[in-house]
């Protein structure tokens, strides 16, 4: 079985060790965002991998996901292959995870062009999706570029990392990749037409990732080839991994890559990276306030909850973000929703492991 709308034989490697710490309490350790059905009924990893059905052979769909993952991923995800699940001994970055999947990928599908997705993201559109998906991969196997995607920025997002593009078309060549901007900044970004927010997407032929990691980052692929020479036992895989850096793939390869094509995307895309942003796809009431569970609200406006097995209520109260787990409540101001993720940072200098 092959995809259906694109000749180039196509392998799908979906990133899926994050952790998702701007959801607690509702994401944990053991079951981080990508587990969490956010948007939707459906987790956003089977989202994933299921925005790929007839179009990508299960076979050739691979996921990467660290050691106290794995299980809980491959029972999630019985149309895969067990052992399409790649198991990282640890999180080292996306360039480290990259590397393990072609080294034991190119052994099995070689000659194939290789689409790097996120586990934990939303898009919406799919079969424009998919046509976008065929543009980068055929352009990927003639042109022998790398290739992101990039989407076309609403407003002037200051947390995501920009793309700066030139010329016409469908695909674009890649002027620079621009770090996470100022506000001021951002609104230039906005206003110019020619910069994307980058979704950290890619799609490459495995030679060309091979080719660059060995040009620009030989420290990311070394050990891993070496460990794929000596049989690729898992059991020493985790020697291996120690001695690799800690980089994302974006550092060690795209940003020194000599060319970069970037396909603007025309599906609807959001990262889900906070609650906020979860908040954004439910249904508010006339006084704009968002509820999951039982809920009593009285007086209450621009105000998200999020219940669990016992009664919310709530009387006076705006811009708030209420999310009701057995052993934790989290209260916090819609503006401050990113700094969950320093609330888990002090769970963790705390050793309070059993909240995490």
């Amino acid at each position: 079985m092959s995809n259906t709308l694109n000749p180039v034989p196509m392998v799908a490697v979906v990133m899926a060790g994050g952790r998702g710490t701007r959801f607690w309490p509702r994401s944990r350790n053991a079951r981080p965002k990508q587990f969490l059905a956010i948007v939707g009924t459906e987790t956003l990893l089977h989202q994933t991998v299921r925005r790929l059905e007839g179009h990508v052979a299960p076979e050739r769909v691979f996921v990467v996901t660290t050691e106290d993952l794995a299980e809980e991923t491959r029972r999630m995800l019985p149309e895969l292959p067990p052992e399409n699940v790649l198991v990282e001994p640890e999180g080292r970055n996306t360039a480290p995870c990259l590397a393990l999947a072609l080294v034991q990928i190119e052994r099995r599908f070689p000659g194939s062009v290789m689409a790097v997705l996120s586990a934990d993201h939303w898009i919406g559109d799919r079969q424009r999706f998919l046509e976008d998906l065929d543009t980068a991969a055929r352009h990927a196997a003639t042109a022998r570029e790398l290739v992101t995607f990039g989407i076309r920025p609403t407003y002037p997002e200051t947390g995501y990392g920009y793309i700066e593009s030139e010329g016409e078309g469908a695909v674009l060549q890649v002027k620079a990749f621009r770090e996470k901007p100022p506000v001021e900044v951002a609104l230039q970004y906005l206003e110019s037409g020619r910069h994307y927010w980058n979704a950290g997407m890619f799609v490459w032929t495995l030679a060309d990732l091979r080719a660059g990691l060995e040009a620009h980052a030989p420290e990311v692929l070394a050990p891993l080839d070496a460990w794929s020479r000596d049989g690729a036992d898992p059991r020493t895989l985790a020697a291996a991994y120690r001695q690799l850096p800690q980089v994302a793939i974006d550092v060690a390869l795209m940003e020194k890559a000599k060319s970069v094509a970037v396909v603007p995307a025309r599906f609807s895309w959001s990262d889900v990276g906070s609650w906020p942003a979860a908040i954004e796809f439910q249904d508010a009431d006339a006084q704009g306030n968002v509820s999951q569970g039982d809920t009593l609200l009285l007086d209450t406006r621009n105000s998200a909850f999020f219940g669990g097995r016992r009664l919310i209520a709530a009387s006076g109260v705006e811009d708030l973000i209420v999310v009701d787990e057995p052993d934790a409540l989290l209260i916090c101001h819609r503006d401050r929703a990113q700094s969950v993720k320093q609330i888990v940072e002090r769970l963790k200098a705390e050793g309070r492991e059993d909240l995490l």
